[in-house]
């Protein structure tokens, strides 16, 4: 199979990581995948490094007639067979280049849970049939797809795939030391729930006060201050951002998500790909991750409380935390893996075109 990615990132976001695993798993599967998108940025420079072409594609807004003419050229030039756009600005070029008379089916990935809008351009833009199928990473996406108009049947659940190799524990030279290390990466934002992470840890260090807690991501060095208010900043490392999450996660032993909104929450799946036992908030697509009291724990959203009371659980009870640490990355392995996740995409791909591969 042909396939043109399109995408208008240009910085390494979890959509970018995605595009550059899946690209390089299909082309060992002896697929040609090509990517339209802005030749400048971490993601077209990886790319190029893997050896996977790339063809400058400016998309500067939604309905960008000189990008989508110069798209229908890329896709004559590279002769795909397929469309697949990976964000919203790309989703909506993809669209208009149907609609110039492309005659390549597209596939629009959907990421995010937020709510689509009910204005004439949103319904132009989601519920077109020149849309011929659409990819949500979670169920939650896929019911807000559904409830915007798009028929069941074009919408298919494939989640965010990890590389698990990368996450092996056993690549680490860091082994856990003895005191407890709670760690969160995200970067900073209001909805990622960094202050109750920080209010949780607060009423832990009451029954655990030898635990350490975590932060790793960029602007975290704003909560400082919010450590020191609650009395207790000697117990709270803040990392800022860093490139060495798999060596941070190797010596954690519990991994939190306390986000308030939260898509498929790829780095949730990361540490459980590398045996850490999870807690994460009842939110979004965090359920698809997480199965509660086997593969981890859920808590609701903004509840410091019973995420200390799960926090306090697990550390108290390494026995279990580590049997759902297990069965969390057994899990990871049969669905989130790079392999598995690229199977689904093979097989839509399959069907879109009505042939096999």
């Amino acid at each position: 199979m042909r396939i043109l990615y399109i995408t208008e990132a240009t910085g390494w976001t979890g959509g970018a990581n995605q595009i550059w695993l899946t690209s390089q798993e299909l082309v060992r599967r002896g697929h040609q995948i090509g990517v339209a998108l802005r030749p400048e940025g971490d993601l077209a420079h990886r790319l190029q490094k893997a050896n996977i072409p790339i063809f400058p594609l400016r998309i500067r807004q939604d309905y960008d007639l000189l990008s989508a003419f110069k798209l229908t050229q890329i896709a004559r030039n590279f002769q795909a067979g397929l469309f697949h756009a990976h964000h919203p600005q790309s989703h909506a070029m993809g669209l208009l280049a149907r609609h110039l008379g492309s005659p390549i089916p597209l596939i629009v990935t959907r990421r995010v849970i937020y709510p689509i809008r009910t204005n004439p351009f949103s319904a132009f833009k989601y519920r077109s049939q020149k849309i011929s199928h659409y990819i949500a990473v979670c169920q939650k996406t896929a019911e807000e797809l559904i409830t915007a108009g798009i028929e069941k049947d074009r919408v298919s659940v494939i989640p965010s795939a990890v590389e698990m190799q990368r996450w092996n524990p056993l690549n680490s030279r860091h082994p856990k030391n003895h005191s407890p290390l709670v760690t969160l990466v995200a970067h900073y934002s209001p909805i990622k729930g960094h202050e109750i992470f920080l209010q949780a840890a607060a009423h832990v260090l009451e029954s655990i006060p030898q635990t350490t807690f975590r932060l790793v991501g960029r602007d975290t060095e704003k909560l400082k201050e919010m450590a020191r208010h609650l009395g207790i900043l000697p117990h709270v490392e803040i990392l800022g951002e860093r490139l060495d999450i798999p060596e941070l996660l190797s010596q954690t032993h519990l991994y939190v998500m306390p986000s308030l909104m939260e898509g498929i929450g790829t780095s949730l799946i990361e540490a459980q790909a590398a045996r850490v036992p999870v807690i994460a908030s009842h939110v979004g697509g965090l359920p698809d991750v997480v199965i509660p009291n086997e593969t981890g724990i859920l808590v609701p959203p903004g509840n410091s409380e019973a995420l200390a009371k799960a926090i306090v659980r697990l550390l108290q009870n390494p026995k279990e935390a580590e049997q759902m640490a297990q069965k969390g990355y057994e899990r990871v392995q049969k669905k989130f893996s790079l392999p598995a996740v690229v199977d689904q995409l093979e097989a839509l791909y399959a069907s879109v075109l009505g042939s096999k591969f």
